[in-house]
C-alpha cells in the first residue's frame, strides 16, 4: 500500500498513464515521463478549426463503454452514433453487406465449442479445410488481419470469440476527437500538481524494493518510491527500457501477447465522388492493397480513411509517404471505378500514418495468443510492490485493443498502487 508521502513515476502519457496519474495525483506526488513531443500516445487527433480534422490513431468508441463515455460526459465532450452502410466491391460491383463474414453465426458457434484454445490457423485447418472452404478462409483471414491486426498463425480463437461475441453494433465518434479527452485528463492531473514531462524517453530503470531511479535519453534522472510502466507493448517487447535488476519473465510475458501494426491514410477530396455509388456509405471493403475505407458519415465531409492492418502492412512499412499515397489512389480508383488521374485531380490534402515507424510506439494495438492469458496475469502482478504495468495489452475484458481497455488497466493499476 502506497503512503501519502510517496512519490510515483509513470512512464507514458497515453490513456492508461493519464488516467492513472489523475487517480494517483489526488494523494501522491506524481511525475509522468512521456517520450513523445505531445501527450496521448496512440491517441493522435489532428485539430481543425472548430472540430477535429482527423484521427491519426484511435477513432471509434466501440460500444457503450462505461469508462470512456463516463469520461466524455465528465469533460463535457459530445459524441454521436455512427450510421450508414457497409459495401463490398467485387469486380467493380458495389453490394451492401450486413455481415463481415458469411455464415457468421455458425462460425461463432463452432469457435465457442472448441475444448482447448488454439490459433485461428489451426482452427481453420481442423474445422474449415482449405479444399472445402477457400472463400470463407480468405474472409476470416482478411477480417482477423484488418480488424484485429492479428496474424492467424498466432492469434487465439478464444480471444477472438470473446471479442467478436461481445462486439457492439453501436459505434460512436467523439466530435472533438479522442485528443480532447486526453487533454482533459492532463489538465485534471496538472490541477492536482502532477508534473507531465514530454520529450522524456526513459532508457533505464534501476530499482530495489520501494525505490526506483529512472534515467531519460537526455541524461536526466528521476527518483521515486514506485513506478508504473504504460509504454506500448511493442516497446516493452523490444526491451527499449533496460531494467536493473533485469525482469526477464515480464519481458517474456510481453512477447507472449500479439502486437499488430497498421498504416492509416486520411485523404481529403474536393468532392464526394463515391456518392455516385451511394450517399450512405460508412465502410467500403475490397480486394485492393489498401482494402478497407470509411467515410465520416453521417458528417458531410469529403474525407476517406484507408486502413491497411496486420501482416499485409509489413510489405509496405518501408515505403515513403509518396509511395503510400500512390497505393491509396490505386486502391480507391479500383474500388470506385475511377482513374488514378481522377483521384489525383480530386485530391485536396491528406495525412499518412505508418504506425510501425512512429517513434516510441512502433505499431497499432495488441491481440491475444493462446499464451496471452497467463502473460497478462503476470504483467498485472506488481514486482515487489514497486514496479507496476498498465496498458491495453494487459486488459482481459470484452473490449480489447481499445482506449477503454487502456483506461480500465490504468485505473486498476492506480487502485493497486494506492491500496
Amino acid at each position: 500500500m502506497a503512503k501519502p508521502s510517496e512519490e510515483i513515476i509513470i512512464i507514458g502519457a497515453g490513456a492508461a498513464g493519464l488516467i492513472a496519474a489523475r487517480e494517483l495525483s489526488r494523494q501522491y506526488k506524481v511525475t509522468v515521463l512521456e517520450a513523445g513531443e505531445t501527450i496521448g500516445g496512440r491517441i493522435m487527433t489532428i485539430p481543425g478549426k472548430e472540430t477535429k480534422e482527423a484521427e491519426a490513431g484511435a477513432e471509434f468508441v466501440h460500444g457503450e463503454l462505461p469508462l470512456t463515455l463516463g469520461l466524455l460526459q465528465e469533460a463535457g465532450l459530445r459524441y454521436h452514433l455512427i450510421s450508414g452502410q457497409m459495401f463490398q466491391v467485387d469486380n467493380g460491383k458495389w453490394t451492401a453487406q450486413h455481415e463481415m463474414i458469411s455464415n457468421w453465426d455458425e462460425l461463432l458457434e463452432q469457435m465457442g465449442k472448441i475444448p482447448a484454445d488454439m490459433t485461428m490457423q489451426d482452427f481453420l485447418d481442423q474445422y474449415y479445410p482449405s479444399g472445402e472452404h477457400p472463400d470463407l478462409r480468405k474472409s476470416i483471414q482478411g477480417f482477423v488481419q484488418g480488424f484485429d491486426l492479428a496474424d492467424i498463425t498466432k492469434v487465439s480463437v478464444k480471444y477472438l470469440y470473446n471479442e467478436w461475441t461481445n462486439e457492439s453494433e453501436k459505434n460512436f465518434r467523439i466530435e472533438k476527437g479522442y485528443g480532447a479527452m486526453t487533454d482533459f485528463l492532463a489538465e485534471e492531473c496538472r490541477k492536482q500538481q502532477c508534473n507531465i514531462v514530454t520529450r522524456a524517453a526513459v532508457t533505464s530503470v534501476e530499482w530495489s524494493a520501494g525505490k526506483v531511479q529512472v534515467q531519460t535519453a537526455d541524461g536526466a534522472t528521476w527518483s521515486a518510491d514506485k513506478l508504473l510502466v504504460t509504454i506500448p507493448l511493442g516497446m516493452l517487447q523490444k526491451n527499449t527500457i533496460s531494467f536493473s535488476p533485469a525482469i526477464p519473465e515480464y519481458i517474456k510475458a510481453a512477447n507472449d501477447i500479439g502486437w499488430g501494426t497498421v498504416i492509416k491514410v486520411i485523404l481529403h477530396f474536393k468532392t464526394p465522388f463515391w456518392e455516385k455509388h451511394t450517399k450512405q456509405m460508412a465502410f467500403l471493403l475490397g480486394k485492393t492493397p489498401i482494402p478497407t475505407w470509411w467515410t465520416q458519415y453521417p458528417d458531410k465531409t469529403n474525407v476517406l480513411t484507408g486502413w491497411l492492418g496486420g501482416p499485409p502492412s509489413a510489405a509496405y512499412i518501408t515505403q515513403t509517404d509518396k509511395e503510400l499515397l500512390a497505393l491509396a489512389f490505386d486502391s480507391l480508383a479500383t474500388l470506385c471505378n475511377e482513374t488514378v488521374e481522377t483521384m489525383r485531380e480530386q485530391f485536396s490534402n491528406g495525412h499518412i500514418f505508418n504506425w510501425h515507424t512512429i517513434p516510441h510506439v512502433g505499431g497499432g494495438y495488441s491481440y491475444g495468443t493462446p499464451a496471452s492469458a497467463a502473460a497478462q496475469v503476470l504483467l498485472n502482478t506488481p514486482i515487489e510492490n514497486t514496479i507496476y504495468f498498465a496498458g491495453e495489452a494487459l486488459y482481459n475484458g470484452t473490449s480489447p485493443g481499445t482506449v477503454e481497455a487502456a483506461l480500465v488497466t490504468g485505473k486498476a493499476a492506480a487502485e493497486k498502487i494506492s491500496g
